[in-house]
C-alpha cells in the first residue's frame, strides 16, 4: 500500500531541514567571515551561563604591548579572574573564554588563527545571557589615555547596558570618551546576548600603564564592571516584572 502523501511530504521536509542545518554549520566553519557570524547566530545555542567574560588576546597573541614588553593579555586575564570571583560570590554562573594564557582558536577548525580565535570567542558568547570583553588599548600617540565602552550600534538594550558600565567605570578610571561609543564592526558585539567591549586604559600611555600595574586599580576596575553587570541584570528583571 502506498504511503499517505502527507507522510512522504513530512519526511521530505525533515530531510530538507537536516540538509539545511548541515549546510549552515559548514558555512559557519568554512564560509566567509560575515556569513560565518550570521550563521552562528542562526544555530541554536544552549545557555549555560549568566555571563560570559572574555579576557582579550592570549597565547601567542599578546595584544597591545607597553614598555619593557608588558603585554595586554596579562592585564585582561587578571581583571577577568577577579570579576569571576566577585560575580560568582553574587550567585551568577560565570563562563570565561579563557582562564589561562592561551587563545581559543582550537574551537574552530578552519581559517587563520586570528579568525578561528575570534569565532571561538563568538561561539562562547552565545552560551550566556550577557557578555563582556575586556581589553587594554594601544595608540601611536602616548598621550591617548582613559577607558572606552563600546556597544552594538542601534541596540536599545546594549545602550542601556553600556551606559551602566560607563557610569560605574567612570568612578574608578578616567574616560577617553565622555560617552559610550556605538560600533557595528566589532565581531563580538554581534553575538546573540548583549555584549560590551571595554577598553580599560591605554597600555601605551605611562599614566594608564602605572594604573594597570597597580593591583588595587585592577581590583577596582573588576569591582566596577562586576557591579555594572549586576545592575544591568537588576534593570532587566525590573523591566520584565513591569511588562
Amino acid at each position: 500500500m502506498p504511503r499517505p502523501f502527507f507522510l512522504v511530504l513530512s519526511r521530505r521536509w525533515l530531510w530538507a531541514g537536516v540538509i539545511l542545518m548541515g549546510s549552515l554549520i559548514v558555512l559557519a566553519l568554512y564560509g566567509t567571515f560575515p556569513l560565518a557570524i550570521y550563521t552562528l547566530n542562526a544555530l541554536p545555542s544552549e545557555i549555560l551561563y549568566d555571563v560570559m567574560l572574555d579576557p582579550g588576546h592570549g597565547g601567542i597573541d599578546p595584544g597591545g604591548i607597553g614598555r619593557d614588553e608588558i603585554y595586554e593579555k596579562e592585564f585582561t586575564l587578571d581583571i577577568v579572574l577577579r570579576m569571576r570571583r566577585i560575580l560568582e560570590t553574587a550567585g551568577l554562573r560565570v563562563g570565561l573564554t579563557r582562564d589561562t594564557d592561551r587563545d581559543v582558536s582550537h574551537l574552530v577548525k578552519n581559517g587563520t588563527r586570528h579568525r578561528r580565535d575570534l569565532l571561538g570567542r563568538y561561539k562562547l558568547m552565545n552560551q550566556a545571557r550577557l557578555g563582556m570583553s575586556i581589553h587594554t588599548n594601544a595608540a601611536r600617540s602616548s598621550s591617548e589615555r582613559g577607558a572606552i565602552v563600546f556597544f552594538m550600534k542601534n541596540s536599545y538594550i546594549d545602550r542601556i547596558y553600556a551606559q551602566i558600565a560607563f557610569d560605574e567605570l567612570e568612578r574608578v578610571q578616567e574616560m577617553n570618551h565622555q560617552e559610550i561609543v556605538p560600533r557595528d564592526n566589532l565581531v563580538l558585539l554581534k553575538a546573540k546576548p548583549p555584549v560590551l567591549l571595554i577598553e580599560v586604559g591605554f597600555i601605551t600611555n605611562e599614566q594608564d600603564l602605572q594604573k594597570l600595574l597597580d593591583e588595587g586599580f585592577r581590583e577596582n576596575v573588576a569591582q566596577a564592571l562586576s557591579t555594572a553587570i549586576l545592575k544591568f541584570f537588576a534593570w532587566q528583571e525590573g523591566e520584565q516584572s513591569e511588562s
